[in-house]
């Protein structure tokens, strides 16, 4: 079997474990490429209970099932997000299910995968943009949490620290 399409299967085998999991806490930062702005949230994803929340400086946004997606201000004001975009992630989410990543070649996504190599813990992607190819990307993909926990474009990236089991609760 082919290295590339072996590693992709353990990407498919770690994120499908990783939905079976109790809650993971880390520290996503990023960094604008552009202005080399950076900013640092902390994140947790509860996969069996379906919740998740950021929280950065400026605001903590979370999803409940019951309750839909809430974003509280740091100034006090609490916005309530229509209920028709309960499929939304913040990227800094989104890591957390790989496979919700625009970069799968799809309708909707910015890059493609290029090539995968098994590499320590995880996969190392490479990525090749959609609408111009002269534009290359990367991600890693940590099998043992289901994370991704790099992800490189020309605008952005976006690093995955302090990934942790929490306690149930």
């Amino acid at each position: 079997m082919d290295e590339s399409f072996e590693a992709l299967l353990s990407i498919l085998t770690a994120v499908r474990n990783s939905l079976m999991q109790r809650r993971l806490g880390a520290t996503v930062d990023q960094v604008n490429l552009e202005d080399g702005a950076t900013r640092s949230a902390e994140v947790m994803v509860s996969y069996n209970d379906r919740i998740w929340t950021v929280t950065d400086e400026n605001k903590k946004w979370s999803f409940t099932p019951a309750t839909g997606g809430r974003i509280e201000y740091a100034t006090g004001k609490v916005e309530q997000t229509p209920r028709d975009r309960d499929d939304y992630l913040p990227p800094e989410i989104a890591l957390f299910f790989p496979l919700s990543m625009r970069i799968w070649g799809g309708i909707a996504d910015d890059f493609r995968v290029a090539g995968a190599e098994a590499e320590d813990e995880g996969v190392r992607l490479a990525l090749v943009a959609l609408k111009d190819p002269r534009f290359t990307g990367s991600a890693f993909v940590n099998t043992k949490y289901g994370v991704m926990t790099e992800y490189v474009t020309p605008a952005r990236t976006f690093h995955v620290r302090d990934l942790n089991w929490l306690p149930r609760l």
